[in-house]
């Protein structure tokens, strides 16, 4: 789907306690011996720009790793200054960790913590169109993952303002970072590396443009997995630059990052799903990130930009990606109904499978074990006014992965809408609401239907044949 799982930019999302016990804990990643820092800057107060003393620099640098900073009003020139040393030791370990140079000298924009939040939610209510977002709230809704009162567009607009500490806008290649005191913290610090890692592999392997395309094209599970190479890598190398931390600074980071945690009233308040798709990129990424590592070295993560992971399966597998393992083709699914407008049309993958089996039906094991066997799908929303019907072609790796997933989906039917009953072939379901859903196997293959009403999902149904 493509909400909750769009960001259009690359944020550092404080989310999961994992990232506070992975702070201590992950295995580090060979490092690359050869440094830069940069030895001057440009620092930009308000609408005027001053330079400032160069700064001693213990190995030798190119001049395109000096940053351009610039600092909103209510930051004080001293603490700009301040900040501004900091972040070119920054950049010189970001190089280091992640054994690229920066191309070009990286911008980096510091405002207050208030303008970051603002920032965040100014971007979000461009990037998240109200009519789209009321359409994946209806879906979520009718698959029981969101609650009759809940909007998902206000619950990722607060979300995000909430728990982004920094963020990468591919778009302008700068940096923007929340900075309200005179000194940088162990857990600010690790977020601007992470910042820095996405602007340096921006600059060597241009991924933003065709990351913002993948989207643009409704192509969501590849885009899904594209970020989480994207996230991962920063991830992955932002662990490495904290397993470099003094035991004190990594406990002063752990206690930081808990305390932002149980500070974050609207992360406590959103469903499960919704937490675990947001943090999906950095959790998997950095997980498919270290297995690159251990097999090829940060060489293979360079070509892995190259050599994209196709779907969050592998993502999820990297041994799958590492064997080169593909996505069995599935016909994309075209329902014509009067009265009804295509939505979108794109693929689940692995993902997006676990997603609508998050309903609190069936046992996570039993999720993780259905999804597991994902070989390719197509499903298609239509929607008419208030009503949607979803549409899913699905291709399981073996008849037994395709029972798995069907069955599973049959006892979320059943929790939710009552007993089915044998229709033509399957099994379809009826709710109070009115709501109908229909699944079919055969062999590898079945075909799965929800809809707000019924004669728009008998007559998907109608047009629909299992691959």
């Amino acid at each position: 789907m493509s909400t909750p799982s769009i960001r259009p930019r690359f944020a550092a999302v404080i989310l999961l306690a994992g990232f506070v016990a992975g702070a201590c804990t992950q295995s580090a990643a060979p490092t690359p011996t050869t440094s830069t820092a940069a030895t001057s800057t440009t620092v930009t107060t308000g609408t005027e720009a001053t330079s400032t003393t160069a700064i001693p620099a213990t190995t030798t640098v190119v001049d395109a790793a000096t940053p351009t900073v610039t600092a909103s009003e209510g930051i004080d020139d001293a603490v700009v200054a301040r900040l501004t040393e900091e972040v070119i030791d920054l950049i010189a370990a970001t190089e280091d960790v992640r054994g690229l140079p920066f191309l070009e000298p990286p911008t980096i924009a510091i405002v207050t913590t208030d303008e970051l939040e603002a920032r965040v939610r100014a971007d979000l209510e461009q990037q998240l169109d109200p009519a789209e977002a009321a359409i994946e709230t209806r879906f979520y809704q009718l698959l029981g993952l969101l609650g009759p009162g809940d909007d998902l567009e206000t619950m990722l607009i607060d979300l995000y303002g909430e728990q982004v500490a920094g963020f990468y806008d591919g778009d302008t290649g700068e940096m923007v970072i929340g900075g309200d005191a005179a000194d940088l913290t162990p857990l600010t610090k690790s977020v601007i590396v992470h910042e820095l890692i996405h602007a340096l592999a921006d600059q060597h392997f241009r991924f933003n443009a065709d990351y913002e395309a993948l989207f643009d094209d409704q192509k969501y599970d590849q885009g899904s997995a594209f970020q989480a190479l994207i996230e991962g890598d920063a991830t992955y190398f932002q662990f490495v630059y904290i397993e470099q931390m003094t035991p004190a600074e990594q406990l002063s980071l752990a206690t930081e990052a808990m305390q932002q945690l149980n500070d974050s009233t609207v992360l406590a308040s959103v469903p499960t799903w919704v937490q675990s798709d947001l943090s999906f990129p950095y959790d998997s990424g950095q997980v498919f990130v270290q297995a690159l590592v251990n097999d090829g070295g940060i060489a293979e993560v360079d070509a892995a930009y190259q050599d994209r992971p196709i779907s969050t399966e592998v993502v999820m597998h990297p041994s799958r990606y590492l064997g080169g393992e593909g996505v069995l083709a599935v016909e994309p699914v075209s329902i014509d109904l009067p009265g009804y407008d295509v939505f979108e049309t794109s693929t689940l993958g692995e993902w997006g499978i676990r997603t609508i089996l998050s309903g609190g039906n069936i046992q996570p094991g039993v999720v993780t074990q259905a999804a597991n066997g994902w070989g390719g799908d197509s499903y298609q929303i239509l929607t008419s006014g208030n009503d949607l019907v979803f549409a899913l072609a699905y291709k399981g790796d073996s008849e037994e992965d395709a029972f798995e997933l069907a069955d599973a989906l049959v006892t979320e039917l059943t929790a939710t809408m009552g007993e089915g009953v044998a229709t033509g072939g399957g099994l379809s379901f009826s709710s109070e609401e009115g709501h109908y859903a229909y699944i079919d196997r055969i062999g590898d293959g079945f075909e799965f239907i929800v809809s707000t009403e019924a004669a728009a999902g008998q007559a998907a149904q109608a047009q629909m044949t299992i691959p």
